[in-house]
């Protein structure tokens, strides 16, 4: 059993000692990232002839394009020369930009490829990506390739604080496999992209390329190791680009959907509907864009991932849904961690409490509108959504705001929330200003403040946060204050009347002795203290300490010990009838984990939680197993368990999920989830058939079942077509 008291004293000095021996062995290289940029510049080529897209460079205007080599690993060896040569150039004519690469690969095996679906997991086999920075505002485009020719997009926000992996563009790609490597074609028309009216473009551009079999990471235009996505900051320069126009960049998605139930359905005095919408897009000029939706549909999203709680707050689960996903970094507010996290203790806007209920329900969203882009040196968001009503519940208007004046890498802004209901005269209304500081790449500061006024009940938030972004050492600290008043319908604050201090701390390792077994080893620490707003005393406390072994080929070792502090002042329901006493409650847990090399045909993961929970202990457990025979199939399934024993009563608490994956070609898909959770005896099943037949216009058919422990399943059937309209 762990001493909740000693423990932070004995782990300090361990790990003391453990730095010292591996800072011994540590070794460090040194490379002028600013004037291998200042290099790289790449002259796209004006064709007259069309290229025949199918992966194979042997069109003659491919041998007028300049050749882009010289890639840089940014892992394992920071600023060596990646290992096998890749080749990279640019055509365009009036309509698209066309890219294609040459990429060698010295392995007899060839390129590794796992995934053929859209969007496929961009760091478990080959991968290409060509980014652009076509505004030069320090926001990213990203087009991602495999072997095979599976398709993954995305955009990167304020330098890459921010990532939006649900982005979808019109594109096209073809490649081929050659004995020694395998080249790709890739078409992107100009009304997929956001450029200046200038009649000379020079974008920010990168191309990054991952061999998996090596875990080796290299960029054309080398960017340091510590900062993990598409960084603009480091790109180099695309030129050449002379007389191009987005055009009218106007898009109409019109769908129909209709559902069949065994039982009626959500909101419903019937087994079955049908309804229809239309979604539009409209470019009101090079970088503002306009989007309009009509009654809004989510119904081929898929369930959401049931998650164990033994926590006295709500559970965070993410937005799925295509429509709020995209350009949401206009409407982000706060200090954002690496991958472009939010911490989840103040978000002032989540659009996940727009047209969805408590209980996740879907609520009609009668329209929309969506104003988001740059207008000089601002970035401007702006979304207006009408729900209609749900059960007793009127319809609402949710509008969000947020204006951002950019300073490079920095900038200052100020936004506005608001709810107001159609059938009452209940509102809520918040307004504030939030700032970021960026210094030497390697320093972000942020804050925001906002008021809220409710029904005249007033409040205010805010946060202020610090981050550092080096080699060897990464931090973060922030600070949270909840005022009791404070009310946000539009955002996600899982307990109020909080002042709320967190931290982390961490030191990096890549001990070159031991470099083919690890890739970098860290140590560190993390935690928050909860008071409440007045900081009147102690509430919660959480710290820990840990280590990371991160391992050549993928794999990773995580080991940590939580000291913990909480203060009940009523009975907390821990689980159905049992009820742990107000009072002071100190507890002590160890939480190793280890998973294996993803990119593997059979990889694993396995975790544990053991030791103290209130008043009595915790056994925990975890595993997860995928097996990934061919690109076309991948299945997985995962398991929790925790025994709880306490004087109050001990009890049990487990959860299953699995899930299989089927991608008859990169354009055609089936897969199913299936869920148990125990806590609710309740098996939840989602199968979905979605064929892509042309770009960004589906057909999905859908089955959901939930099969309670008593009473009768439900069973639904959806059937959904989309199709795009490009003007």
């Amino acid at each position: 059993m762990f001493n909740s008291g000693e423990g932070p004293r004995r782990s300090s000095l361990v790990f003391g000692l453990t730095l010292a021996l591996v800072s011994a062995s540590e070794a460090w290289a040194q490379i002028d990232f600013a004037a291998i940029r200042a290099t790289k510049q790449l002259e796209a080529v004006r064709i007259n002839d069309p290229i025949v897209l199918d992966g194979r460079l042997d069109e003659p205007a491919w041998a007028s394009a300049p050749i882009g080599r010289d890639f840089y690993q940014q892992e394992p060896a920071e600023g060596a020369p990646a290992t096998d040569p890749s080749e990279i150039r640019f055509l365009y004519d009036a309509d698209a930009l066309y890219v294609g690469g040459t990429f060698f690969d010295s392995d007899p095996r060839g390129p590794l490829t796992n995934e053929l679906k859209r969007d496929f997991n961009g760091r478990d086999s080959d991968v290409v990506a060509i980014c652009l920075d076509s505004l030069n505002d320090y926001n990213s485009s990203n087009f991602q390739v495999n072997p095979a020719g599976a398709q993954r997009d995305s955009q990167t926000y304020d330098d890459a604080r921010r990532v939006n992996n649900s982005w979808d563009a019109v594109w096209f790609v073809e490649t081929a496999l050659f004995e020694g490597g395998w080249t790709m074609e890739v078409t992107i028309p100009f009304k997929s992209l956001r450029f200046s009216d200038a009649e000379e473009q020079s974008w920010g551009m990168n191309v990054f390329r991952l061999i998996r079999r090596r875990n080796e990471v290299n960029y054309w235009s080398p960017q340091p190791r510590q900062f993990r996505a598409f960084k603009p900051t480091y790109y180099g320069r695309l030129t050449g680009l002379r007389g191009i126009r987005p055009g009218r960049n106007l898009y109409v998605k019109p769908f129909y959907t209709g559902a069949a139930s065994n039982v009626a359905l959500p909101n419903l005095d019937r087994h079955h509907d049908a309804d229809g919408g239309i979604d539009a897009k409209y470019g009101l000029s090079s970088a503002l864009t306009l989007d309009l939706t009509y009654r809004t549909d989510f119904s081929q999203v898929e369930v959401d991932a049931q998650q164990i709680n033994l926590t006295r707050f709500s559970l965070f689960f993410p937005e799925k849904r295509e429509f709020f996903l995209e350009n949401q970094g206009a409407f982000r507010i706060g200090d954002q961690g690496p991958g472009g996290s939010s911490r989840q203790d103040l978000l002032p806007f989540f659009s996940r409490r727009v047209g969805l209920s408590e209980d996740g329900q879907p609520i009609p969203i009668l329209a929309g509108a969506r104003l988001t882009g740059r207008h000089g040196n601002y970035n401007l968001g702006l979304l207006n959504i009408q729900t209609g009503e749900f059960g007793t519940r009127p319809g609402d208007n949710f509008t969000a705001m947020r204006v951002a004046r950019d300073f490079g890498a920095s900038s200052v802004g100020g936004f506005y929330l608001g709810r107001e209901a159609s059938g009452d005269t209940s509102f809520n209304r918040l307004a504030g200003g939030d700032l970021h500081f960026n210094f030497r790449r390697m320093i972000d500061i942020d804050g925001f403040a906002v008021g809220s006024t409710s029904n005249g009940r007033n409040g205010s938030a805010g946060r202020a946060a610090f981050r550092l972004t080096d080699p060897r050492y990464t931090g973060q600290l922030s600070y949270t204050n909840i005022s009791p008043g404070f009310r946000d319908d539009l955002g996600f604050i899982p307990r109020n009347d909080i002042g709320l201090a967190t931290w982390d701390a961490a030191r990096h390792f890549r001990p070159q002795r031991m470099r083919h077994i690890f890739r970098e080893i860290t140590f560190g620490t993390l935690g928050e203290r909860f008071e409440n707003s007045r900081h009147e005393g102690l509430l919660s406390r959480h710290v820990q300490a840990y280590a990371v072994q991160d391992f050549a080929g993928g794999g990773r070792v995580d080991t940590g010990v939580d000291w913990n502090y909480e203060l009940l002042t009523e009975p907390f329901e821990v689980s159905d009838g049992i009820f742990i006493p107000p009072g002071e409650h100190r507890f002590a847990q160890l939480l190793p984990a280890f998973s294996s090399n993803p990119s593997r045909s059979v990889s694993v993961t396995l975790g544990y939680t053991g030791g103290e929970f209130y008043t009595g202990t915790i056994q925990g457990y975890s595993a997860g197993i995928q097996w990934r025979p061919n690109p076309h199939l991948a299945a997985s399934g995962d398991y929790q368990f925790n025994d709880v024993n306490l004087p109050e009563g001990r009890f049990e608490t487990e959860l299953a999920r699995f899930r299989i994956d089927y991608s008859f070609t990169p354009t055609m898909f089936l897969n199913a989830f299936v869920q148990y959770n125990g806590a609710s005896r309740t098996w939840l099943t989602n199968v979905r058939y979605r064929f892509i037949y042309r770009p960004l216009s589906d057909f999905y058919l859908v089955f959901n079942e939930t099969r309670p422990a008593a009473g009768l399943p439900q069973r639904t059937v959806v059937l959904k077509h989309t199709l795009l309209l490009a003007f």
